[in-house]
């Protein structure tokens, strides 16, 4: 490590540290700090990642019973800077590979300048409407990631029961579906408990939720989670 990087990384464990923004035509305020020693990124709303101290997705990922559930080939949707990515490579020590699908070629540029060498796995990194993606996919995939926002609001059209069932078709059998969800404000948990009730459990009757602070991650199948 450079010194300047060594520096920079020893000043964020104090205070956060400036590092880089970014104009994209979907996120207001695209922005790249170092805290606590991992790189942040973040909108003027939200966090989007936080390497491996990305708490919903650390937490819940953690939460998955290791006996029950080995997974071989992931699918992010929503990249950020990679932090399930990294969250799932200390969870699973035996060999991952990943399809990475974002549509923001700000964010995809800025993985690829600030995290993306620090991955041991193979990634195929696509730029795509996650949307279109599902709908004509026909590959199967163990553990799904979706983290999809436009600062904290998920596009309705994810939430549509159609799209849920999609991605249920591209799960393998025994694969799981981790959904994070914002829950700041009140009526982002009203909000959540209409569409676990009304749509995630019709397409999942097993599903439960983990419930992390300011998220919720929305788990296909409860059973796989430590009680």
């Amino acid at each position: 490590m450079k010194k300047k990087d060594w520096l920079i990384r020893s000043k964020s464990f104090l205070t956060e540290v400036p590092i880089e923004s970014v104009k994209s035509t979907l996120s207001k305020g695209l922005s790249v700090s170092m805290v606590k020693g991992r790189y942040q990124l973040f909108t003027d709303k939200v966090i989007y990642s936080w390497e491996d101290l990305y708490q919903n997705f650390r937490i819940t990922v953690h939460k998955l019973r290791s006996a029950m559930f080995k997974p071989n080939n992931v699918l992010v949707l929503g990249v950020g800077l990679g932090s399930v990515i990294q969250i799932a490579e200390k969870k699973y020590k035996h060999p991952l590979t990943f399809t990475a699908v974002e549509i923001d070629p700000a964010i995809l540029y800025l993985i690829h300048k600030y995290t993306a060498v620090q991955f041991r796995s193979p990634i195929e990194y696509i730029q795509a409407d996650a949307h279109a993606f599902i709908i004509q996919n026909r590959l199967k995939y163990d553990l799904i990631f979706f983290d999809i926002f436009i600062d904290d609001v998920v596009p309705p059209h994810f939430e549509s029961l159609l799209f849920i069932k999609k991605l249920a078709a591209c799960l393998s059998p025994g694969g799981v579906l981790l959904y994070n969800r914002i829950a700041i404000e009140h009526e982002h948990i009203l909000h959540n408990m209409h569409f676990f009730e009304n749509t995630f459990l019709k397409v999942f009757p097993h599903a439960d939720f983990v419930d992390v602070k300011v998220n919720w991650v929305l788990v296909s199948d409860g059973r796989l989670l430590k009680k």
